[in-house]
């Protein structure tokens, strides 16, 4: 099924093959590259002496690093309409970039970024159809999020969100990837995660040769699965008649509740999947019912008795997808605890992790012959800044050494120019003289409500060391902190706990868990001074799936929602007490 796609791939393979044994060339090419994309613009005139710039030095010498907030007044000027602001190529599009700890951010996207893209998802995707060729012999579902309701160009009329993974591969590519795929691109024009969820369900269960499972956040995978024992019986109903009735009360483009009675938030951001690279957005009024019109539902009986039988027998999804050969998603970092519960339900199918893949750019992609995913040494230009010695001269992609972590600057030809992208990665080994670089985090995730300055990475390892042994020998299946501000109160931490242990637990682990960040000088300091509260612990149901809700109300796409142990964001101690969290 997928024999030509894997042709169409080969060239840009074997080209990032070769790289791979001269790092240091490839990335002098990707510099050359992004420098010509850069010249004649307001960007680069700004820059003094910038059309001398030649090598790396140079380049670091003159250019000064950039974050998202630096960026934002030439976004803005993008979004007006303005011509030739960050590079000569004009947007194409703008994407929604959703962290871990707040609302979107707006990237935009040239024609030289998109042929960047490529330069790492081929190689990719050929080394995925010639190692694992049980991949080739049915088709894939690559996660899919709603679109919603929100306004899809800019002032300038630029449109804002792709609604498919495909869209990040050349146009002829398209309609061959959108053809392979098992669920419908429409439905990511569906106006809710939950309706959204459904029909995604009805398609997959009618597949039966299906043979890949792509996702992001693992925990989307476990999301999907309960939703199907959740509606599982109508499911069954829906494919023996050849119709697809999403419940009516899962929300729909004014929000709603679901099967549960749990709320939902009101419109959703952009998300993945689909057939027109970026759509308008939908008419005013149009909503389920409209979007289903336009899918074809055909009665599948036998799917329908299938997924009764599995339903009976505990929902494993090798008993659905029997040609299911590999799951793939996010396995490093924080999504690395939501791995086991994604995998429950499909015991003996192979995983493969993914690369570090951002809306900016992409770092790095796996290979099944590589000891960790392979540096993107072909597509972007790429600097790591040692978090030890910041004030030292970043290094270039072949001066990195094994064993040591790095924070990545990303250049690239969208006319992100020595970006931070805030993400920590440790190399594990090489790819013949290429790094090979595990994502471990976020180098920007520290959370400073009074001076405590205290890291995602510092709660990460607590939470690790401590959750297991006061729980009974088991981490919870959801475990985050996040800060509260509360009136005539001082501001303080809660942890977040998805846990049977019983409160005096809860109570115990809140207590360890204090101690240990205490150890830190900041955050003991901020205690002794009473100017931060003490941590309390707060027993929550459905964790992820309620964590993913308010993520999605706060301006995140579903796809592109990670799990995290430490939220900057207040306000979750009354998000989930309205959906029924409960303090020791």
């Amino acid at each position: 099924m997928l024999a030509g796609l894997m042709a169409a791939q080969s060239p840009s393979a074997l080209l990032f093959r070769r790289a791979l044994t001269h790092p240091e060339r490839a990335q002098a090419e990707c510099l050359s590259r992004v420098l010509r994309t850069v010249r004649d613009t307001n960007q680069s005139a700004r820059i003094p002496g910038f059309t001398r710039i030649r090598t790396a030095r140079e380049f670091q010498d003159a250019v000064p690093q950039s974050t998202p907030d630096s960026v934002l007044a030439d976004l803005e000027a993008l979004k007006a309409g303005a011509p030739r602001v960050l590079t000569r190529e004009p947007v194409v599009r703008f994407e929604p970039s959703g962290g871990s700890s707040g609302a979107s951010k707006y990237v935009p996207v040239t024609r030289g970024l998109l042929d960047e893209f490529h330069r790492a998802l081929a190689p990719m995707l050929f080394d995925l159809l010639s190692s694992r060729p049980a991949v080739r012999e049915g088709p894939s579902y690559w996660s899919i999020s709603p679109i919603g309701r929100k306004k899809g160009r800019t002032p300038g009329g630029i449109p804002v969100g792709s609604v498919e993974d495909s869209a990040y591969f050349p146009r002829f590519l398209q309609p061959l990837l959108s053809r392979v795929f098992a669920v419908p691109g429409a439905v990511a024009q569906l106006p809710d995660v939950e309706s959204c969820r459904y029909v995604t369900l009805w398609f997959l269960v009618a597949c039966e040769d299906l043979a890949l499972l792509s996702v992001w956040n693992p925990s989307f995978l476990t999301l999907l699965m309960d939703a199907l024992e959740r509606h599982g019986e109508r499911l069954a109903e829906d494919l023996e008649l050849g119709v697809c009735r999403p419940p009516r009360g899962l929300g729909g483009a004014r929000g709603g509740r679901d099967g549960d009675g749990d709320p939902h938030p009101d419109p959703l951001p952009e998300g993945e999947g689909g057939v027109d690279p970026h759509p308008d957005p939908l008419p005013e009024g149009e909503g389920i019912d409209s979007v289903l019109s336009r899918m074809r539902f055909a009665p599948r009986p036998e799917r329908a008795r299938l997924l009764r039988t599995a339903l009976r027998s505990g929902l494993q999804g090798r008993m659905l997808w029997p040609r299911l050969s590999l799951l793939s998603m996010w396995t490093d970092a924080q999504a690395a605890h939501s791995v086991g519960p994604a995998c429950h339900r499909f015991q003996g199918v192979e995983v493969q992790g993914k690369g570090l893949l951002a809306t900016e750019g992409v770092v790095s992609l796996p290979l099944f012959d590589a000891p960790a995913p392979v540096l993107a040494v072909r597509s972007h230009f790429f600097e790591f800044l040692d978090p030890e010695h910041p004030e030292a001269r970043p290094r270039l992609a072949h001066e990195l050494e094994r064993g040591r972590t790095y924070s990545v600057l990303l250049s690239t030809s969208g006319g992100l120019l020595r970006y931070r992208l805030g993400d920590l990665v440790r190399v594990e080994g090489f790819h013949h003289a290429t790094p090979c670089v595990r994502f471990m985090g976020r180098a920007d995730s520290v959370c400073d409500l009074v001076g405590e300055k205290l890291a995602a990475t510092r709660v990460s390892t607590v939470l690790d060391a401590l959750l297991p042994t006061v729980l009974g020998g088991r981490r919870p299946p959801f475990a985050m902190m996040a800060p509260e501000w509360e009136a005539q109160a001082a501001p303080a931490y809660r942890l977040f706990l998805e846990t049977d242990a019983p409160d005096v637990h809860l109570e115990e682990a809140a207590r360890a868990i204090e101690r240990a960040l205490c150890e830190g000088y900041h955050y003991r300091y901020a205690r002794e001074l009473g100017q931060l509260g003490p941590l309390r612990a707060i027993r929550v149901t459905e964790g992820s799936r309620r964590y993913e809700a308010r993520c999605i109300a706060l301006g995140q796409r579903a796809g592109d929602i990670k799990p995290t142990e430490l939220h900057r964001q207040a306000g979750w101690t009354a998000w989930f007490s309205q959906q029924g969290a409960r303090r020791p």
